[in-house]
């Protein structure tokens, strides 16, 4: 434990009995952890370099990072050209190019599953055993494979829980259903993910057809024929708010992240303005919490201010029952 005045910083095994079967919430840093490029931005800037000066422009005119926003607007404009006649060949090769340019962006960025050392996601699969539901902003596929590796840890007996998360196979896929599984723990992507994808106004999640299949490698064919993902991507809360409240899906997600009154351990999560609508979720109810802050390399100083940017933020929560950890002693 490290203490600065009255702020202490506990390691996790410090700490984590009086948080057995809480939720987790799981930001940005649990999968930069895993893989340091993985975070929004860096897609987002990668996706700009793959677009013309003129294609990049849509984005700054309308003031907008929304892949599948800019999309609708040019596809709305496809059917307006087409009612008075109008040539829809540069809009058309604009669409191709922003769908090439995601493409593109997420096979340099993201790494393949069979890159990544398995026992990474196995040992993460059983930290998490730890926990109860997960809620989550990241957009990655990493939580897809830790949740198949506890399934397979399930069937060999050991007691542990499985996760659902909502996306039940029907005629069509994995489609949404609200209903939850007994004996289930719960995952919610509260900003989407690559392999979430919108058809004929449903939602639905991206089924391996065997276990050699590559996820990333259907989640571009999805792309290609003109799926993009689910996954908020603006960069301001009130955007994201919008756009959160076009899907069923998220909406879904973030009434329930809003109203959960268990324990919740927070990580890798760095209450950032953009993120702001969360925050009003956390302190609409309030509960015991934990929060994994990043110290490495901190002065007690430096600690401090973001001990104390984070309690201005969690007004609803007073300072002496928030838990802090070391984030990096958890996972």
């Amino acid at each position: 434990m490290r203490t600065i005045g009255e702020t202490k910083v506990y390691q996790w095994d410090e700490i984590k009995d009086s948080f057995k079967g809480a939720d987790i919430f799981l930001g940005n840093g649990f999968s930069i952890n895993i893989n340091s490029s993985l975070n929004y931005r860096s897609l987002f800037d990668k996706f700009l370099s793959f677009l013309s000066p003129y294609e990049q422009s849509l984005f700054k005119k309308f003031n907008s990072t929304n892949f599948e926003g800019i999309q609708n607007k040019l596809m709305d404009a496809i059917e307006v050209n087409a009612i008075f006649g109008k040539d829809n060949t540069e809009i058309d090769t604009t669409l191709k190019q922003l769908k090439c340019g995601l493409l593109n962006a997420i096979k340099e960025l993201h790494p393949n599953y069979s890159s990544i050392d398995p026992q990474v996601i196995f040992n993460l699969s059983q930290k998490l055993d730890w926990f109860e539901n997960i809620f989550t902003t990241n957009y990655d596929i990493f939580l897809y494979h830790i949740i198949l590796t506890t399934s397979d840890r399930f069937k060999r007996g050991n007691g542990i829980k499985r996760y659902q998360d909502y996306f039940r196979k029907d005629d069509s896929g994995l489609g949404f259903k609200e209903q939850p599984l007994p004996g289930f723990k719960n995952i919610y992507y509260l900003h989407g993910a690559l392999f979430l994808y919108r058809e004929c106004g449903q939602e639905f999640k991206i089924q391996r057809g065997c276990k050699t299949d590559e996820l990333l490698d259907l989640v571009r064919l999805k792309i290609h024929i003109g799926n993009l993902p689910v996954f908020v991507s603006e960069g301001k809360a009130k955007s994201k708010e919008e756009a959160i409240l076009k899907s069923k899906y998220l909406s879904f997600c973030r009434s329930t992240f809003r109203s959960n009154r268990n324990n919740l351990v927070i990580h890798g999560f760095s209450f950032s303005e953009s993120d702001d609508h969360l925050v009003d979720d956390l302190n609409a109810v309030r509960r015991k919490i934990a929060i994994g802050l990043h110290v490495n390399g901190l002065k007690d100083g430096g600690i401090l201010k973001k001990t104390k940017g984070i309690e201005r933020k969690l007004f609803k929560y007073k300072s002496s029952i928030i838990k802090y950890f070391d984030s990096k002693s958890l996972f």
